[in-house]
């Protein structure tokens, strides 16, 4: 149903690609005898035709893009092959009524604005909107004709440039007549759904489809004197204001808690106000950080704030979406058939699909050398060659890019390109570790718990106040994702209206239950809180910088003895640092990563020691 995107065809952006192949899918789930819900057909698919699909499909769903009209036919060929008998013949009709059964409420409501407009006989205006709702959903993939009776309409429907499709379907091995059959009877289904919910006492059992060598032809049962069936039209208009008064308040609650989520820290402020700027540019962004820190997260909305914002984001995972570097590179730039074993057609790569959009490469450091030679090839002069082409394939693409891998000791290593590295990090974005902002867990917590109970039935779920305020208390070392999948845990496995301790994963409730004992254990005789730090043994840190500040130490040299605890204590370990060195970065760089002055002076800054270190160079001058 979808026009493929292909060749100059006009496609709509909307949600009808993903809506085409959901509909198939429920349909061959419906009345396949083995394959029993959609996940199971899906499931069937990916075993037949490849782990590619999964990506594939899964951009359709995500960026709207148009399914290729040869996947749409071999999806056909696929969902005929695993229905019963009795139901091939019209599974693609079958198909298409539930097409529209997704998109009546969705998008009904610009097409019966067409047919109030058009003056004429009602026939002519349901003939109007018909081909207003191909157009909308095919592009100028067919053309339409209509015959008028008085108590039918005949509708003709034929492909545009019929030899540039069947040249097409040649070249991937698809039989012209099969695949007209698929797609008119797609289409049928879709326009009988369409006209059965427009019409007062429309009777179905009058619609016939007759399918010839290059046209097929709908007898549609609308008499001159119908009408529209305003009860229905009613119903279906009140139901899109409540679900855009639905939809408005989820974005209302989404845009306050994602507000706190970003802005909860000044650490967390800070990086935002850096990509709120790196994001109006087209410039390429280097997101760093450990693994579920939130880089696809800041990754869509540095999208969603770019002039790209209303065309493609594609996520490309390197690691974990495809199994071997050709079908990483046949996934990113396409490949010509026989570039490789299981080549059999021309392909087109998700740099295509992201034209003028963005996309998004997830762990840049796993990219093997060759990948690597060939994005360089890209960020440098956005071409690229399908594998197995010689042609030039010019694209439009704001590439970003994230890793949690250490690039530069990569590079030095020489399993990292130098070259790339230094063309890929044009605007550096660290995002920090959930442990190192513990402020921002309840906020966080909150917001993935609504994302996570959203379009679920039944009454809402919330975090008790007391586990609100322990959550930070957890290192959290699977970052937000792992505090994501705790969240869906308790709401899966809990019970109650309120979300505690004892509704989380063994792993983090025995996390959180330790520190109280270790309080407990720890308190002082007389009652007085302990503090936070007090597992630090402060002064034997402080003699170990005296001693070690008292050997001359050359520019590669590291002290020694450095203590094994002190990666669980920045804070502490920063603080004694600036005190005991009086505030001078030159040596303090010594003793932390020999990082510049300005990159300290920075993390100084975000661990909230910026007073210290003004202190430490007040006290330093009045020694002199």
């Amino acid at each position: 149903m979808s026009a493929p995107a292909e060749r100059g065809v006009a496609v709509p952006e909307d949600r009808s690609p993903y809506e085409a192949v959901t509909a198939l899918l429920r349909t061959v789930a419906a009345h396949s005898e083995t394959l029993r819900s959609e996940e199971a057909v899906l499931q069937k698919i990916l075993e037949l035709r490849g782990p590619q699909w999964h990506e594939y499909l899964s951009t359709i769903a995500r960026a709207h893009h148009s399914i290729f009209y040869y996947q749409l036919q071999q999806l056909y060929e696929f969902g005929v092959d695993h229905v019963p008998a009795g139901v091939q013949q019209d599974l693609c009709f079958r198909s298409g009524q539930q097409f529209t059964d997704a998109l009546f409420g969705e998008s009904f409501h610009p097409l019966f604005q067409v047919g109030l407009a058009r003056p004429g006989t009602f026939q002519r205006t349901i003939v109007d909107m018909v081909r207003s709702y191909l157009r909308r959903y095919s592009g100028d993939k067919y053309s339409l004709e209509a015959e008028y009776r008085s108590d039918e309409i005949t509708l003709t429907l034929r492909y545009t440039a019929a030899d540039r499709i069947r040249a097409y379907l040649d070249q991937y091995a698809l039989d012209w007549t099969r695949s007209l059959r698929h797609s008119f009877s797609f289409i049928a289904g879709a326009v009988e759904g369409f006209v059965s919910r427009l019409i007062a006492n429309y009777d179905s059992s009058g619609f016939h489809l007759e399918i010839g060598a290059d046209s097929g032809r709908m007898r549609v049962p609308i008499r001159e004197g119908d009408r529209f069936a305003y009860d229905k039209l009613i119903h279906v208009l009140i139901g899109q204001i409540q679900a855009l008064e639905q939809r408005k308040r989820s974005e209302v609650e989404d845009e306050r808690l994602e507000s706190r989520l970003i802005l909860g820290s000044s650490l967390m402020r800070e990086k935002w106000e850096l990509i709120q700027r790196a994001g109006r540019s087209d410039e390429l962004i280097l997101l760093r950080g450990e693994s579920g820190t939130g880089k696809s997260f800041m990754a869509r909305r540095i999208h969603e704030l770019s002039h790209r914002r209303d065309q493609p984001f594609v996520e490309v995972a390197l690691t974990s979406d495809v199994g071997s570097d050709n079908l990483i590179q046949s996934d990113l730039f396409g490949h010509e058939k026989g570039a490789f074993t299981g080549a059999t057609e021309q392909k087109q790569g998700l740099f295509s699909l992201a034209n003028g959009g963005t996309l998004f490469l997830d762990e840049i450091g796993d990219a093997s050398p060759e990948l690597q030679s060939k994005l360089l090839r890209v960020v440098e002069s956005s071409t690229f060659r399908r594998l197995g082409g010689v042609k030039e394939m010019k694209v439009d693409v704001r590439l970003i890019m994230a890793t949690n891998r250490d690039l530069e000791a990569m590079v030095a290593a020489g399993t990292f390109r130098k070259d790339l590295y230094y063309r890929i990090n044009v605007i550096p974005v660290g995002l920090p570790a959930l442990r190192e902002r513990r402020e921002d867990v309840p906020a966080l917590a909150e917001f993935l718990l609504a994302r996570a109970q959203a379009g679920a039935k039944g009454p809402r779920r919330e975090l008790s106040a007391a586990l609100l305020e322990r959550l930070g208390d957890h290192p959290w070392p699977g970052n937000i994702r792992e505090l994501d999948h705790a969240l869906k845990y308790a709401v899966a496995m809990g019970q109650g209206r309120e979300i505690g301790l004892r509704d989380l994963p063994d792993s983090v409730g025995r996390s959180l239950q330790a520190p109280l004992a270790a309080t407990a254990a720890a308190a002082p005789a007389n009652g007085a809180s302990a503090s936070r730090d007090a597992v630090i043994d402060v002064e034997n840190l402080r003699r170990f910088v005296r001693a070690s500040n008292a050997v001359e130490m050359g520019a590669s040299a590291a002290p020694a003895g450095y203590p094994a605890h002190i990666s669980a204590a920045k804070r502490v370990w920063l603080s004694v640092l600036i005190d005991e060195l009086r505030g001078d970065l030159s040596l303090i760089a010594q003793f932390w990563d020999r990082s510049s002055e300005k990159t300290l002076r920075n993390l100084i800054r975000e661990l909230g020691l910026a007073e210290e270190l003004a202190q430490a160079h007040v006290r330093a001058r009045m020694k002199r």
